[in-house]
């Protein structure tokens, strides 16, 4: 990867990052918010090699856990969500998707990294989450599966 491509990636997560924490943080049912981060980290899941994916997901997970003072949950989250699903995960360049097809798959990635990131956070209880673990759980993965539908709908007008 270039230094031009890295610059470009790193651009690329600190908006997510930043538009996650200005915008869509006050999109949230209580506690239960969209992960804007996490679609993008979708994305360069299905559009890049193993290393960059990883790459991406350290540093948007640590820019996200800088901005919202929880230090190394959402790092842990997203570079473990990023090793476990890159293998499973459709390259976007190989097939078209209908939107069922992306809505589930986003809505499992997003199970998948909230799943990982409320247990670590139980297990360090950094973030007290355990009173409503699975409204959580499942809450904020289908708030992330519809944002990040919208946008693969809009990508393609």
């Amino acid at each position: 990867m270039t230094r031009k491509e890295q610059l470009i990636y790193g651009i690329l997560g600190l908006s997510g990052v930043l538009l996650q924490v200005l915008i869509f943080n006050h999109l949230s049912f209580g506690e239960i918010r969209p992960d804007l981060p996490l679609v993008l980290l979708i994305w360069v899941i299905s559009t890049q090699k193993r290393t960059t994916a990883l790459v991406f997901a350290a540093f948007t997970g640590l820019l996200f856990d800088f901005f919202m003072d929880l230090w190394g949950l959402h790092l842990m989250a997203k570079t473990a969500t990023t090793w476990l699903v890159y293998r499973f995960t459709p390259r976007i360049e190989e097939t078209k998707l209908v939107f069922s097809q992306v809505f589930l798959l986003i809505f499992a990635i997003s199970f998948i990294h909230h799943l990982i990131f409320l247990l670590s956070s139980l297990f360090t209880q950094v973030y007290q989450a355990e009173h409503m673990f699975l409204e959580y759980l499942i809450g904020c993965s289908f708030l992330t599966a519809i944002i990040g539908s919208i946008i693969y709908i809009l990508r393609d007008t």
